[in-house]
């Protein structure tokens, strides 16, 4: 049976289509994931970690007590989604810079790859995004602890090449009070603005506090 060209867009639309309903859902199903929450009506995420950044010096949850941190996971050779979020940190923090009275916001990459996401791949990546992002990165079992802690999920898609393989995984960037715990997350679909808007709620009340 011969292809038309209205068959052809048929099947175009078609497939837009199913490519948009699986990124929905797996927006959906994250936020699922992450709006779990125990008795006490939070979401039990987070917890004690250690990994190391790019100069290869240790790195603790513990390092950053006081800080307001926002966490994102992924890894370097992503070809397009970590660095248009990296990109969307990049401008969240250039917003955020406007208001100087209010606490200053971390943030910190965090792969999932540690085969190829060495300290001098991290180095070397760091160049490209915004200065003030901390790159970090660990073992197998580091790596696991944390994702688990955080609820991330990461897998490599093709475990045939050692070399050129992609991983899937969570798009979520997650928020973390200066005592270290969690209290929001954002998914890939919201804008900077939305997020600093969500955020400086935190930020407010935080300077609020220490008044």
């Amino acid at each position: 049976m011969p292809v038309t060209w209205i068959g052809l867009a048929i099947m175009a639309v078609t497939g837009t289509g199913l490519a948009y309903f699986y990124q929905v859902e797996k927006e959906r199903m994250q936020q699922q994931a992450l709006g779990k929450v125990t008795s006490y009506g939070k979401p039990a995420l987070g917890g004690p970690w250690t990994l190391v950044d790019f100069t290869g010096r240790p790195v603790t949850d513990a390092d950053f007590r006081g800080e307001f941190l926002l966490l994102y996971f992924g890894f370097t050779h992503c070809p397009d989604i970590c660095p248009s979020e990296l990109v969307k940190v990049g401008k969240i923090l250039d917003l955020l810079d406007r208001e100087p009275n209010l606490p200053v916001v971390r943030p910190v990459f965090i792969s999932v790859d540690p085969d190829r996401d060495n300290v001098g791949q991290l180095r070397h990546y760091a160049q490209d995004f915004h200065p003030r992002i901390l790159y970090l990165t660990g073992t197998e079992e580091q790596l696991s602890r944390m994702t688990k802690a955080y609820r991330v999920y990461f897998s490599k898609a093709d475990e045939e090449d050692e070399e050129n393989y992609l991983v899937d995984h969570s798009i979520v960037l997650y928020l973390i009070g200066p005592d270290g715990s969690f209290l929001d997350f954002f998914t890939q679909s919201m804008i900077p603005a939305d997020i600093v808007n969500r955020i400086r709620g935190y930020l407010t009340q935080a300077r609020r506090l220490a008044a």
